[in-house]
């Protein structure tokens, strides 16, 4: 009985320590800093309640995206590779994503990943042209000088 009973406690302890070491091991690395990296991603700018829950507030999605934005529900950048976290240091995202609501965007800045999780320190965003979709040029106020009334 006592050669029974050493050998279950040998196991546990043996259990427990892989257990404490690799859990140990995790944390470690789970602690360190994540490497940027500087991108360019393209995608459809919105926001994590209306994205995650599948419901707008608003009928129109670009209204309640920016609605969530503006109240400041964290944004987020759907690619073609999955979702990106948005940000812009301790200011916040909101000014620069709110005129790109539901649309598609061109976004630039340094690229984080840490357990998964994928988060764009922006730099920039613009509006992406769609196919089909005609560019409005902004026109020089000398444009047009030359003709007469």
């Amino acid at each position: 009985m006592t050669c029974r009973r050493s050998l279950r406690m040998f196991v546990f302890a043996v259990g427990a320590a892989i257990v404490a070491t690799s859990t140990l091991w995790a944390g470690g690395e789970r602690n360190k800093p994540a490497k940027a990296q500087d991108v360019t991603l393209v995608g459809k700018v919105v926001d994590l309640q209306s994205y995650m829950s599948g419901k707008f507030a608003r009928g129109d999605p670009a209204k309640s995206t920016q609605d969530c934005i503006r109240q400041g529900v964290p944004a987020a950048l759907e690619t073609d590779d999955g979702l990106v976290v948005l940000g812009m240091g301790e200011r916040g995202p909101s000014r620069t994503l709110l005129p790109l609501a539901y649309k598609r965007a061109e976004v630039k800045g340094k690229l984080y990943e840490r357990d998964g999780l994928h988060y764009l320190d922006m730099t920039s965003a613009k509006p992406v042209k769609e196919e089909g979709e005609e560019v409005e040029e902004a026109k020089g106020d000398d444009e047009g000088a030359d003709e007469e009334p």
